[in-house]
């Protein structure tokens, strides 16, 4: 058993392959700028300012970001599109056909696409037929909660629970990636957290049996050099995603909190380019944001660079929960308007294997916490079950059967008004719950409003109980 010294006494360590390391800023216990708290104001970019000493020491370079987030803020209240490039559709189809090819299919693997090809013509005839079933496409596994960052909009925050919870370990990995390739999984994610905070994190991608699925690991890069780069590509890593909040450099580092960070991303991507492992940039799309200029040099560098950019719509979870950060409609449609001249921009809702357009979570892909819980993404913070207590699949078929995920909806927690009308709430008094808690909560809340709003969840339930009578009888 690992100790520490704390208060000159020696304790045990939980989860000693995690600690987070001597850079993390662990004394912030409030990520969000310990100058400007949550009490006081609900704006990001008020938050931001208030780090701008803590980041930045040249006041030549503290001036000039105080500039920066008032052009920012500026630009939010105006909420004016702005598009500085002409849309090309022909280069832009040729282009979308070229990332298809590039992100999604791995030649080098033996079957892999062979494998891919079965899965989207099954996800194609249960779609076309209205057959109630799915193919899991992947898992996305949180391999530790810890970080060495404390960012402004940081979702695991509230839920890691390493100090009191066992962490899985290689073995529990193995066990469950076998499970999850006989319901068809072809990819598996290793995030965090930081992911590379993980001293297992080698072993726990090479459990993913990086021979035959693809492989991904989501980093803040800050702790990816030469050595992780060649040992990713050993294993058989495809892709990495690097976390990058703008274009220019000082907005992204005063976004995480952490000086030189963008440069750390910009060396990640010319490492992986040495060894061939693919980039994707992923970047939180949020009220104050979308129509800032710094937003448009991000889009701008992904398409000079031609990175695919993944465009995720902000939750309010996390370091980001009780924020003015969610998207009105009119918002979602500006971003439409916005990244439409741009080739390598996606929305991550866009590929599902029947091609349906919607929340892939629960029926295709697969989240999960490092203590072994389910989730139907990162952001939905329902428990649907521990894969150390029980097998996937029934974890898995217990949640298409008992919730909303079990159909594809758009994004519950950026556009489904009724579903953050029920989980926002819930949220406010725990971290997180089950999934028979929500389902209290959604009951009461269609009582309240006179209206169904899951028919398809409804039809579900009255035909378990319809069965759970017949047995009866």
């Amino acid at each position: 058993m690992s100790t520490i010294l704390e208060n000159n006494i020696e304790k045990p360590v939980m989860n000693p392959q995690s600690i987070p390391l001597e850079d993390a800023d662990v004394e912030d216990k409030n990520p969000l700028a310990p100058s400007v708290t949550s009490e006081v104001t609900s704006s990001v970019i008020e938050a931001m300012r208030g780090d701008v000493l803590r980041v930045f020491k040249d006041p030549k370079e503290q001036e000039r970001v105080m500039q920066m987030l008032v052009m920012a803020e500026a630009q939010t209240k105006e909420r004016r599109v702005i598009t500085t490039r002409e849309e090309e559709p022909f280069k832009k189809f040729i282009t979308l056909w070229k990332i298809r090819f590039k992100y999604g299919i791995h030649w080098k693997k033996p079957f892999y696409p062979f494998r891919l090809a079965r899965n989207i013509f099954l996800g194609k005839i249960y779609n076309f037929f209205k057959i109630r079933k799915y193919v899991l496409r992947g898992i996305e596994f949180a391999g530790t909660y810890r970080c060495n960052f404390r960012c402004h909009h940081c979702l695991c925050i509230r839920l890691d629970e390493s100090d009191v919870r066992r962490e899985m370990v290689p073995e529990d990995y193995k066990r469950v990636v076998k499970e999850a390739m006989d319901l068809g999984a072809t990819t598996f994610g290793l995030e965090g957290g930081e992911p590379f905070v993980n001293q297992h994190w080698a072993e726990i991608l090479e459990a993913c049996q990086g021979q035959y699925n693809h492989l991904i690991i989501s980093t803040n890069g800050w702790l990816f050099d030469e050595a992780k780069a060649k040992k990713a590509a050993e294993i058989g890593v495809d892709t990495i995603n690097f976390s990058l909040d703008s274009g220019i450099r000082e907005m992204h580092d005063l976004f995480r909190l952490r000086y030189g960070s963008f440069d750390k991303v910009m060396e990640g991507i010319r490492l992986c380019k040495k060894y061939g492992i693919k980039v994707i940039i992923n970047t939180v799309v949020h009220r104050e944001n979308i129509y800032t200029a710094h937003f448009r040099s991000l889009l701008d560098l992904v398409e000079r660079e031609k990175l695919l950019l993944n465009t995720l719509f902000a939750k309010g979870v996390g370091n980001f929960k009780g924020r003015d950060v969610l998207l009105d409609q009119q918002a979602i449609e500006d971003y439409e308007d916005v990244i439409q001249p741009y080739n390598y921009v996606q929305r991550h809702l866009n590929y599902n294997y029947g091609k349906q357009f919607g929340c892939p979570g629960t029926k295709e892909m697969i989240n999960m916490t490092p203590y072994g819980d389910v989730l139907n993404c990162a952001n939905m913070h329902i428990y649907l079950g521990n894969v150390m207590d029980e097998p996937l699949d029934k974890v898995r078929n217990n949640a298409l059967k008992k919730t909303p995920f079990g159909a594809y909806h758009s994004c519950f927690l950026a556009d489904d008004q009724d579903f953050m009308n029920v989980y926002y709430p819930l949220l406010e008094k725990k971290p997180h719950f089950s999934i028979e808690e929500f389902n209290d909560d959604l009951e009461q809340y269609e009582k309240d409003h006179d209206k169904v709003v899951y028919p398809e969840l409804t039809k579900l339930k009255k035909e378990a109980q319809a069965s759970a009578k017949s047995m009866k009888n």
